[in-house]
């Protein structure tokens, strides 16, 4: 029989057999109405339009059959949820340290992949729980809550290797930092800024605002999913009891348009501008070697002699990103290629000036200290070869000879220090090629083969090596 009252209960009612015997008996049912209208005068056509308005919302009737005639737990959506609930969890467990972005009063590296990583967890959470409300499943956001609840409990743990810092211990909810990277970045500094460090491993930020983002941002978001998964369920349970639930209706249609408006545009947002960023430096050819040798050449080439003010106007205007405050340094800029510090100061009573590059080939994350990737290499011929001719570099060997060496390229750190009282330039440069031992942790690196040079007038007058 074609009614649609029995299509749509049917639809809901996820067991084959128990299909066919619901809509058997609905069909039944349905027809003793029809006849009854029909002896007392209905035509056929009224008498059935009439029997299925009384047969009542075909969803109310659909969810408890189905919940009685189905194994919700046995459910391969069930089992699939759980399964990718769990593993989730365990990853930021295990894989927390690693998207730490801010903690106590230190800052740490960015990282554009850990910021996708992160915001995917959250949007699977959140298509997680609206499949839930559409399939009336009860128990995905029970294993959800739980989930968030054992991440807020984490707050109370401490671990022992952890250094305990004035602002707690972290803890799981730490892992969404890098979610909210680019709308805090964004907001407290600008989009161009933001363009900037999208592939540049740059601290996150020092502002105060920017610190109440990072710290309070993850706890509103498993705060978010509390509530969340507490009302649904809730939602789901009165009815299959067949009680109402309109009170319920808005702020869970809130919660569902809400974080669904809130990823969409985060998510877009971060693939357009990485996308748009990623053709830009592929047209640009501004990849790590290109970008390291650029900073290393602007560091030997600079006029440190110049006025103060003319120097940081200059080094102002390569169209690196600018850290917003610095603790040490005068001024610091980053990019792909590493760092760029200029420090004012005083050695020895003499007035100086001095600018720095530092590869940051030791990316530092909360718990560790890794090598880039960038900066490791095989030991093929060639590598062997600059290695030796590194090693071969003395006293006497002029900058030219090593610049046109092409040794640079192995820089990971060069300072040029102009002392205005003495008129003098003094540069001290560091070589170092870390050979491949299939590791990219600083401390199990035993592979690093480096030799630092102090360099005057263009002629090497110190060196040493390992």
């Amino acid at each position: 029989m074609a009614n649609s009252f029995i299509d749509k209960v049917s639809k809901q009612i996820k067991d084959k057999h128990y299909r066919k015997l619901i809509t058997a008996e609905l069909e039944s049912h349905l027809l003793d109405k029809i006849d009854y209208y029909v002896d007392i005068g209905y035509s056929r056509e009224d008498a059935e339009k009439r029997a299925t308005e009384e047969m009542g919302n075909p969803d109310d009737t659909a969810v408890p059959l189905n919940s009685l005639h189905t194994n919700i737990l046995l459910s391969p959506f069930t089992i699939i949820c759980a399964c990718l609930v769990t593993a989730m969890f365990l990853c930021t467990v295990f894989l927390q340290d690693k998207y730490i972005y801010r903690y106590d009063t230190v800052f740490y590296r960015h990282d554009i992949l850990l910021d996708f990583i992160s915001l995917a967890f959250i949007i699977t959470y959140v298509v997680l729980l609206i499949l839930s409300r559409k399939k009336n499943n009860y128990v995905v956001p029970i294993i959800i809550l739980i989930s968030f609840i054992l991440q807020f409990v984490s707050i109370f743990f401490e671990n022992d290797n952890y250094e305990i810092c004035s602002a707690g211990h972290p803890n799981l909810l730490y892992f969404y930092q890098p979610a909210v990277f680019a709308v805090v970045k964004t907001v407290t500094e600008g989009f161009s800024a933001y363009m900037q460090c999208i592939f540049t491993k740059v601290p996150a930020q020092y502002s105060d605002f920017a610190v109440s983002c990072f710290e309070i941002l993850p706890y509103i978001i498993g705060a978010i999913f509390i509530l969340w998964s507490i009302l649904l369920l809730i939602k789901i349970c009165r009815k299959e009891l067949l009680l109402s639930n309109k009170g319920l209706q808005i702020p869970i249609g809130f919660l569902e348009i809400f974080m669904c408006i809130l990823l969409s545009v985060n998510l877009v947002y971060m693939t357009a501008t990485t996308t748009y960023k990623a053709v830009e430096d592929c047209k640009t050819d501004n990849n790590y070697s290109a970008n390291k040798q650029g900073m290393v050449d602007y560091v030997l080439t600079s006029d440190l002699s110049k006025d103060k003010s003319e120097v940081f106007s200059d080094l102002a205007s390569q169209g690196y990103y600018q850290e917003s405050e610095m603790l040490y340094s005068e001024a610091v800029y980053y990019d792909k290629g590493g760092e760029l510090s200029l420090i004012c100061g005083k050695d020895d009573n003499d007035s100086s000036i001095c600018l720095q590059y530092n590869s940051e080939d030791y990316l530092n994350s909360y718990d560790e200290q890794t090598l880039n990737k960038n900066s490791i290499y095989n030991e093929s011929p060639e590598i062997l070869a600059d290695l030796d001719a590194i090693q071969k570099i003395s006293k006497g060997t002029t900058l030219e000879s090593i610049q046109k060496s092409g040794l640079l390229k192995y820089t990971d750190y060069v300072s040029k220090t102009f002392y205005e009282d003495k008129k003098e330039t003094e540069i001290e440069l560091c070589l170092t090629i870390y050979l491949n031992n299939g590791t990219d942790y600083l401390e199990e690196s035993d592979n690093q083969n480096y030799k630092i040079l102090t360099i005057k007038d263009g002629v090497v007058v110190d060196c040493y090596s390992d």
